[in-house]
């Protein structure tokens, strides 16, 4: 057998495609080249509650996992440890909050947090074991949390007044900003500007966590030319707290505004404010399709504006490539 080679982007977009075509798990392991036991995995693992497969959300929980270590199952005596106290009724707060007291010295300097301990209740490997049974409200699937990060707990931010010249003036083409549009219910639109030329792009999220963001930020970018990708200026919601996953695998530059001082990336709250029109806040997006949502930008996209002499995004973007681009309107 071959070595083992982990799923890739493209991977799982084959997988969404098919699986939403109605293909059985073994064909599309065949068709991928992979084993019938890997794709289930696959499906298990990163799956929507709703049982719909997503390549962006399996992506981005993916590298998520990938990021955060983990400590039980690096260390049995610990992991013992918590499922002991687990079977007593302790809840994960409280085995936390013991250990960080240092009241186990049998255990050295053994510290871990409560999200780790739900995490490794809750993790596939553990499932056997039932550990959720332990817990006060006994619940077989965790809820995802809904607390945005604060500025203070987005690590590696780098502060907007930190940015170039170059970014600051306008001068050079390929900075960005981004943000989210809400409409009603949770599912939000990812909105990103390009600072000199105007240009807008947009894609559908199924939430706010900042694992699917980064992955979307990443397959929106990798379609670009490197030249049209230099940085990334975002506010300091928790949705873009992963931000070192696009300034790692993308090579580009990533800033924070000031805390609740939006207005510190302009660009993107004007092209938002002018997107409104088409998706006010009581929009219901799961009424919009794809294709609605594309067909919004672009007609943003090819509205002339005034800070660039009447030319419209699209042209100034063709024309920071060297292109002359004429449009009429029959």
């Amino acid at each position: 057998m071959g070595k083992y080679r982990h799923l890739t982007p493209e991977d799982r977009e084959q997988i969404a495609i098919m699986r939403a075509a109605g293909w059985a798990n073994g064909a599309i392991a065949s068709s991928i080249g992979k084993s019938p036991a890997t794709i289930s995995r696959e499906l298990r693992r990163n799956s929507l509650d709703s049982g719909r497969y997503s390549a962006n959300v399996a992506d981005g929980a993916y590298m998520e996992r990938r990021q955060r270590p983990a400590v039980l199952e690096q260390h049995e005596k610990l992991a013992a440890f918590v499922r002991q106290r687990l079977s007593e009724a302790w809840s994960p707060q409280q085995i936390s909050g013991w250990l960080r007291a240092g009241n186990e010295p049998s255990l050295g300097a053994a510290r871990v947090a409560m999200e780790t301990i739900y995490s490794f209740i809750y993790r596939t490997e553990q499932k056997a074991e039932e550990l959720w049974r332990c817990l006060a409200r006994r619940r077989k699937k965790r809820r995802p949390l809904r607390s945005r990060a604060s500025r203070d707990t987005i690590k590696d931010r780098v502060s907007i007044h930190d940015r170039p010249d170059e970014v600051d003036g306008r001068s050079e083409v390929g900075h960005w900003e981004g943000d989210l549009i809400i409409c009603q219910r949770t599912r939000p639109v990812l909105v990103l500007h390009e600072r000199k030329t105007r240009v807008t792009l947009a894609a559908r999220l199924t939430g706010k966590g900042a694992a699917e963001t980064a992955s979307v930020i990443m397959a929106i970018f990798k379609r670009l030319d490197p030249d049209l990708r230099r940085s990334i200026t975002f506010d300091n919601g928790g949705e873009f707290a992963r931000h070192t996953l696009v300034r790692d695998a993308l090579n580009m530059a990533t800033y924070f505004c000031d805390a609740y001082a939006s207005w510190q990336k302009g660009g993107i709250e004007n092209a938002n404010g002018r997107l409104r029109r088409w998706l006010p806040r009581q929009t219901n997006l799961d009424d919009v399709s794809d294709e609605d949502i594309q067909e919004i930008v672009m007609t943003y996209n090819l509205t002339p504006r005034k800070c660039l002499a009447y030319r419209t995004p699209i042209q100034a973007l063709f024309s920071e490539r060297g292109k002359d681009v004429r449009l009429t309107f029959a």
